[in-house]
């Protein structure tokens, strides 16, 4: 091999010059490429470890509620007891309250996800004093009822109102029908 003249000399070492550069830029791109994969799989990483945190979180939040519902269960009945129950519940405490009732509906029972429902669509007048203790005498949570739906209006003669309310038992449902019985705790 013949040797190389002074000008092929400095075309070959910037030849090489520019080889290494290339060779450099393309191991950077990479090493920055392997970086940013790197860091979207620790955020990817650091959020599930967060989302799976906020369930532990939420899962120890519940545990109280949860030991309440299974130390307190849903009455077991037939979807003719609850109605029967709700109404009679709804006209006694109606009646301990000093209100007259004026108009009540029920509705057929309705599956939701956390049992069997029935409603009573009532209309009462009285006192607002009455009102009161009826809707705390209502809402026990042991009972599993709520009121979906509670409306206010002033009557021609004050402190009387006019109270609009929905009504709504949650139960379990016992399979027949007839004479259940509910179940106590």
């Amino acid at each position: 091999m013949r040797p190389l003249a002074p000008s092929e000399k400095k075309l070959l070492l910037i030849l090489s010059g520019v080889l290494f550069f290339a060779l450099n830029m393309l191991g950077l791109r990479a090493f920055f490429q392997a970086r940013a994969d790197l860091q979207r799989s620790i955020q990817s990483a650091r959020n599930q470890l967060a989302s799976q945190q906020a369930w532990i979180v939420t899962e120890e939040a519940l545990q109280p509620a949860e030991k309440w519902i299974n130390s307190h269960p849903m009455q077991e009945l037939s979807s003719d007891d609850a109605s029967a129950e709700l109404l009679k519940t709804e006209r006694n405490e109606a009646e301990k309250a000093g209100l007259k009732v004026t108009e009540e509906n029920l509705t057929p029972p309705e599956e939701t996800p956390q049992g069997k429902t029935v409603s009573l669509q009532a209309k009462f007048s009285g006192p607002f004093e009455g009102v009161v203790r009826m809707l705390f005498a209502l809402q026990t949570p042991t009972a599993w009822r709520s009121i979906e739906k509670f409306v206010v209006k002033s009557d021609a003669q004050p402190p009387n109102v006019i109270v609009d309310l929905e009504l709504k038992q949650f139960f379990r449902s016992n399979g027949g029908s007839g004479s259940a019985h509910p179940t106590t705790p």
